[in-house]
């Protein structure tokens, strides 16, 4: 293998390239991501309530924009985006239900683990309470 191997591979999303890649998807939240700079659960707050606000008025095109793009930063994301996408974003979704049913059916392989893994966590927690 190549020293320069990894060099050809995208570079880790930051919550700089983060929140650039927020508002390039969603221009609506250019103010509420630049009041929370480097405050990145807000602003990933801010990306689920665009998610839950599509969910409650059954836009499913965008809900499936938004999940497309918590995939991206699932995979692409550095170790701190990986997290806020678990526990700010992911634990946030609907739990049952139609709406749940069908969120999972929209996500990728990878996310819809993720989403499983964070549940079955917090399932533990209150087991555990």
């Amino acid at each position: 293998m190549c020293w320069f191997a990894d060099s050809w591979k995208m570079a880790e999303i930051d919550w700089q390239k983060f929140a650039e890649l927020l508002v390039a998807e969603f221009p609506q939240l250019r103010d509420d991501v630049h009041e929370s700079s480097g405050l990145l659960h807000l602003q990933m707050m801010e990306f689920y309530l665009v998610t839950e606000t599509a969910i409650n008025a059954r836009g499913w095109a965008t809900v499936e924009r938004c999940l497309r793009l918590a995939d991206t930063f699932l995979h692409d994301g550095d170790a701190e985006i990986r997290n806020a996408i678990h526990v700010s974003y992911l634990e946030s979704l609907p739990r049952e239900g139609d709406d749940h049913d069908r969120i999972r059916e929209v996500m990728t392989p990878d996310l819809r683990k993720a989403w499983d893994d964070i549940l079955a966590y917090l399932s533990t927690l209150r087991d555990n309470a």
